[in-house]
């Protein structure tokens, strides 16, 4: 989704996914899949990997998408923190969002709510680049 909106933009961009959660080697939970599949965002080929310093130190940007997930990228390097970029701090002329929720193991409602989130944050994030 993230990578979409670059380029839409007008901003190349080369996106990568990474969770805190360390969960390496699965597909996208099918509710995300049918989620992105609902506006016509394929993920299929989606497979989760852990962040690792050598992945976030050559980033221009870490994404995250709550407190906790910004808290453990500046624990790995406190170099780091110029990069974070706390998503849900976007999200301030809809809610003002304390997290955008991590919808894993729940319903697809959960996951198309995660979805209608990220791309209104994303949105006003892309727009102040």
């Amino acid at each position: 989704m993230a990578k979409a909106k670059l380029e839409a933009a007008g901003i190349p961009a080369d996106v990568t996914s990474a969770g805190t959660l360390q969960i390496n080697g699965q597909p996208a939970a099918p509710n995300a899949v049918f989620a992105g599949e609902l506006i016509g965002i394929d993920i299929t080929s989606h497979i989760s990997q852990g962040i690792s310093l050598q992945m976030v130190s050559i980033a221009d940007y870490l994404v995250a998408m709550a407190p906790h997930h910004a808290n453990e990228l500046a624990e790995l390097d406190s170099n780091l923190e110029d990069k974070i970029v706390r998503l849900w701090t976007y999200g301030e002329h809809v809610d003002p969002l304390v997290e955008i929720a991590d919808p894993v193991g729940q319903d697809l409602e959960a996951f198309v709510e995660c979805r209608e989130r990220l791309d209104v944050c994303l949105d006003s994030w892309i727009a102040r680049l």
